[in-house]
């Protein structure tokens, strides 16, 4: 995260060591296409630990993915070359272009990959901490209330100041992350107090076909947090009624045991949810 450019509005992480060994995980990152693209780069999969991809609101200008792990610099180099990649300098650090693709290597064991302007943060963020996505004080305060463990994935996203349509955005996703266990209603009601700010969501590695998943929005200010919270908690105390429906119970046992916490105007909902609710049959 150190490395990714400050004006960086979609973040996500993966551990790509433990990702890709989860079948149904790797199935749901499309995980076979990533590994044509590091095919492409000249990369082995088997040499990636981790990897970040990011996006400014202009995705088409300013993005790309930073790769952690095991390169060998100069063999690379000679590959990409060989293979139609032209060497040139940017603001005098060395890349690799083809067409509009570029690569670099901005820090010992990382790689990046993706647009001009996507490197050129990059190279910023590498040498000015204050040009990062960590100096950002949305991406502190969310970061802060997420537990602090390795997930295999990690999302971020963060609303520039007065941008409505990624506000929206960001509490859309909220929504349809919970209905993913048909807890729908609690993404609609974050949702209709329209005041996010950023917004996050990890996986965490399951155990007994369940996955740990965490939820944390960044409101506009604590009122709205501390309104939010209380509805959540009363969700929980009215979800202490029986229900003779079956997927009904399910979603009762799923809200008793998610977990509320706030810290200040940031907001975080923990709960487990089943593999087969989290990654879908293929086709569907």
């Amino acid at each position: 995260m150190r490395l990714v450019p400050v004006e960086s509005c979609a973040v996500m992480t993966i551990d790509w060591e433990s990702a890709k060994a989860d079948r149904e995980l790797k199935r749901a990152l499309k995980g076979a296409e990533f590994e044509v693209l590091l095919r492409h780069l000249h990369v082995d999969s088997e040499a990636v630990n981790t990897v970040t991809i990011f996006s400014s609101i202009d995705s088409r200008t300013n993005s790309g993915l930073l790769l952690r792990g095991s390169f060998d610099r100069k063999q690379l180099a000679s590959e990409l070359k060989a293979n139609g990649w032209r060497e040139e300098s940017i603001d005098g650090h060395k890349v690799y272009v083809n067409a509009t693709d570029y690569v670099a290597m901005p820090a010992n064991n990382t790689l990046f990959a993706g647009t001009r302007e996507g490197a050129v943060g990059v190279f910023r963020a590498a040498e000015d901490a204050t040009e990062s996505i960590v100096s950002s004080d949305e991406y502190k305060k969310i970061n802060a209330t997420l537990t602090k463990k390795g997930q295999q994935l990690r999302a971020f996203l963060l609303i520039p100041q007065g941008t409505l349509d990624m506000a929206d955005a960001a509490l859309t996703a909220t929504s349809v992350a919970l209905s993913l266990f048909n807890l729908g209603g609690v993404g609609e009601l974050l949702k209709a107090v329209n005041v996010a700010r950023g917004f996050a969501v990890t996986v965490d590695s399951g155990a007994h076909e369940k996955y740990p998943v965490e939820l944390c929005v960044l409101m506009r200010d604590e009122d709205s947090a501390r309104f939010v919270s209380g509805s959540l908690n009363a969700m929980k105390t009215i979800s202490e009624l029986a229900s003779s429906d079956l997927r009904e119970q399910e979603s009762l046992r799923a809200l008793r045991q998610m977990s509320i916490v706030r810290k200040k105007e940031v907001l975080a909902v923990r709960m487990e949810v089943p593999g087969s609710a989290l990654f879908p049959p293929a086709g569907r």
